[in-house]
């Protein structure tokens, strides 16, 4: 019988088709388990059983949000499932764990203002400010702080184009790396992003998102001054792109020592490129963007996260709200 370790090689192996950043998200939750698991005694995960699992994620609400810990559960679902499929269980230890109940006030995202208010009034460890930064909605004066933030302090010709280019379009860290300049129309004023999420069944997806002038003209000037290569973003001497701990390295250094970084030896900071992405559509929803244009440029929108910026803009809301009456006209007849 495998151990848990070489049963999770051979998971995460079985996952060929996956998206490298899901792949590293499923690895990072199964290390967890592994941990947790080794810390009981259990050499192989073969005698795992549901109290274990539901101990593991009994821990976990301790140290982590309920969003994270659910998405630690499906990682949990899906591992023991593949393993009773491939006769390690005659029935899955994992199938009767709980669901966890994520309160809909908890994901929405929040403006710079609100979160350090919430971590004042709460006195909250650094831990759990870190969760509450992770709710973080960009306005354009954020964005366009953290960009001359970023101009200034970079240490790679090409990392302000890692902040840029997903502030202006909203696209996925791997779509920003695998961006090539014959994806990028400078003409006409659009580019293409392509896209390997999982829960496509295609290996790939294409989207045309129209092109900030803005960006374009960053984009000009870049092409201009970086004359050969086929990245956008690349290294100057090799031409090759950035890997995405190298991509993320390079992200986070022009924050650090600024009040955009929470702890530079842990790591942590207060944006991520996921946050440009919300930003993006969240800002698009603000200055009233028909929410089927934000669907197609955001690429994969579901309502769950629609719903999540949407409160940011009440004046919208009671403005839609106040568009009608019901009461008789005056004077009629």
């Amino acid at each position: 019988m495998p151990n848990f370790c070489e049963g999770m090689d051979a998971y995460l192996q079985s996952k060929f088709n996956l998206a490298e950043s899901s792949l590293t998200t499923e690895r990072i939750h199964l290390g967890h388990l592994l941990r947790y698991l080794e810390s009981n005694g259990h050499k192989s995960f073969c005698s795992v059983t549901a109290s274990d699992l539901e101990g593991f994620l009994t821990t976990r609400l301790m140290k982590r949000s309920r969003c994270t810990v659910k998405k630690e559960r499906s990682t949990v679902l899906q591992f023991f499932r593949w393993a009773t499929k491939n006769g390690f269980f005659e029935k899955s230890p994992a199938e009767a764990l709980p669901s966890i109940m994520v309160g809909a006030e908890q994901d929405r995202f929040r403006t710079v203002e609100e979160i350090e208010t919430v971590i004042k009034r709460g006195r909250y460890d650094l831990e759990t400010a870190r969760h509450e930064w992770s709710r973080l909605y960009l306005t354009p004066e954020n964005i366009s702080e953290i960009l001359a933030c970023v101009r200034s302090n970079q240490d790679q010709d090409f990392t302000h184009l890692l902040h840029i280019i997903p502030a202006y379009t909203g696209i996925r860290r791997g779509e920003l790396l695998r961006l090539r300049w014959q994806d990028c129309d400078l003409e006409n004023g659009f580019l293409w992003a392509r896209s390997r999420k999982q829960s496509r069944p295609e290996l790939e997806t294409i989207r045309q998102i129209e092109m900030h002038p803005e960006l374009k003209e960053v984009l000009h000037t870049w092409r201009e001054n970086r004359l050969k290569g086929e990245y956008v973003i690349s290294y100057h001497d090799s031409l090759i792109p950035p890997n995405n701990g190298q991509a993320n390295r390079a992200f986070r250094q022009p924050l650090r020592g600024t009040r955009w970084c929470l702890n530079s030896g842990k790591n942590w900071f207060k944006l991520g490129f996921h946050t440009y992405r919300h930003s993006f559509a969240s800002n698009l929803a603000a200055a009233g963007v028909d929410q089927r244009i934000i669907d197609e440029w955001m690429g994969h929108q579901t309502e769950a996260m629609r719903k999540r910026y949407r409160h940011l803009f009440p004046q919208k809301r009671q403005a839609a709200i106040n568009s009608f009456s019901l009461q008789p006209l005056s004077g009629g007849g």
